[in-house]
């Protein structure tokens, strides 16, 4: 690089004059450079918490997207300082646009005292003296013409589109991703109100979520509308209506005496599969965009594909904490839970366990196989839950044996819990022994459980279907 071309050439102000864009600002500053000795100098600005390469040289590939918070530019951005590095090997947050490269300056870029971006020079060889504060002067001609420009481009259409896309595919809670979309809609379709329908049967729907002020009349509207509005786009197809004034449908009449002049639907379609619609709507009678059912479209699509993918990775963590014969939660999650009780009982009440054995299962199991032992393990299951208090939870932890962790104020609390389930047993194909633990102060998990198994034993050697105490 000649040294002595790094100096702000005269012309660089009438180049910046006669942009008429950001985008033409941004490209006559790297030509600018790029003319100076610097081959590899790019600007970036920042759209929705990413950096975006307005202009480039000598580049054969660019990175772009680059969140604000990562690499050495994200670091110039984030801390508001020019950053040099001199050895980019030795520099663990460099982002390597090219094999070869070694250095870097990446100078911050202001609008309004905030930081909006950065101009980035890249250097396969040491920069010459003075490049730096060669940089910082462009960077402030740069600043001086986009202040007279307006700032930063806004964000396209485009662009929004596809950070909500992008930012629904974090969420992981249904509730979140109704109220990114539902906001979402409002803003893309200019009206006032949004809503979401799920079927609720085979010709009724249901809302799930609304935001706006026509929400509580949209409430009052019958699940039998509703559920015609969704039938109409159950195939995949979109529907809208600008005004309904001349019609004659008893659906339109009710959305009428809602307050609804217009409206659009679209689907909610995830592989295959129709999970509802998302509807806008609007009191008075308006034309939509001709952008804006196709940017719905995109929304609805996403925002099935998100709840879609919430939805089964509900269904795994259930299935991950749950015994697949019975339902139940099992021994993991059963240890979670008595770990949990025993670190925080309130004052006044006491923890006890119940175990459960299933009684001559196994001779069962051998006389009748073990499709008619799977059956009982259900019934079983099924009998001893059916009296359990509301909150309390029944686990199968292992073949035949089932516990629950119970909250209560004394033993004959327990105790009697304990004789309800084994009346509930006898009711199916067997019974069952319990034995019964109150836990002591201080005392682990595997000591109660321990002792509720010495008083379970207790139960079968003194005959079975009979409950054991616990010293």
């Amino acid at each position: 690089m000649d040294a002595g071309r790094v100096e702000v050439a005269a012309d660089l102000a009438a180049s910046l004059a006669t942009a008429g864009t950001v985008q033409a600002a941004a490209d006559a500053v790297v030509s600018h450079l790029a003319a100076g000795g610097f081959k590899l100098p790019s600007v970036y600005l920042e759209q929705a918490g990413r950096l975006r390469c307005l202009a480039q040289r000598g580049y054969w590939q660019i990175l772009d997207g680059i969140p604000c918070d990562v690499g050495v530019m994200g670091r110039a951005v984030r801390t508001g300082r020019t950053v040099e590095i001199d050895d980019a090997r030795a520099e663990p947050e460099f982002l390597f646009a090219a094999p070869d490269l070694l250095r870097q300056i990446t100078v911050p870029v202001r609008h309004e005292g905030r930081v909006v971006g950065a101009l980035n020079v890249e250097s396969r060889e040491p920069f010459p003296s003075g490049a730096r504060d060669t940089i910082e002067r462009v960077v402030a001609a740069f600043e001086t013409r986009l202040a007279e420009l307006g700032g930063p481009p806004a964000e396209s259409i485009a662009q929004r589109v596809a950070r909500l896309a992008s930012a629904m595919t974090e969420l992981t809670e249904e509730a979140d991703i109704h109220r990114a979309v539902l906001a979402a809609a409002i803003e893309f379709a200019g009206t006032s109100t949004a809503a979401l329908l799920e079927p609720d049967g085979s010709s009724y729907a249901r809302i799930v979520a609304s935001q706006g002020p026509l929400s509580e009349a949209l409430a009052e509207v019958e699940p039998i509308d509703l559920g015609q509005l969704d039938g109409f786009v159950m195939a995949g197809s979109s529907l809208y209506a600008s005004g309904t004034e001349d019609s004659d449908l008893v659906m339109h009449g009710r959305l009428r005496d809602a307050g609804v002049g217009s409206l659009a639907v679209v689907p909610l379609r995830a592989s295959g599969e129709h999970l509802g619609c998302l509807v806008v709507a609007e009191a008075t009678e308006r034309d939509f965009e001709p952008v804006a059912m196709p940017i719905l479209e995109i929304l609805g699509a996403q925002a099935a594909a998100s709840i879609r993918a919430v939805r089964t990775l509900d269904e795994l963590r259930l299935r991950a904490r749950q015994d697949p014969l019975t339902e139940l939660g099992h021994h993991a999650t059963f240890q979670e839970e008595l770990r949990a009780r025993l670190a925080a009982t309130p004052p006044g009440h006491q923890v006890a366990l119940l175990l459960v054995d299933v009684d001559n299962f196994k001779a069962i199991n051998d006389r009748d196989g073990h499709r008619a032992g799977d059956r009982i393990l259900r019934e079983v299951s099924h009998a001893l839950a059916s009296v359990l208090r509301a909150g309390d939870q029944l686990y199968r932890i292992g073949g035949d044996e089932f516990t629950t962790v119970l909250e209560v104020g004394g033993l004959a609390e327990a105790e009697d819990i304990a004789r309800r389930m084994i009346v509930a047993a006898r009711r199916g194909p067997t019974t069952v022994s319990v034995g019964v633990a109150i836990a002591a102060d201080g005392e682990g998990a595997d000591d109660l459980v321990d002792r509720a198994d010495e008083a379970m034993y207790g139960a079968k050697r003194s005959g079975r279907d009979t409950a054991g105490v616990a010293p």
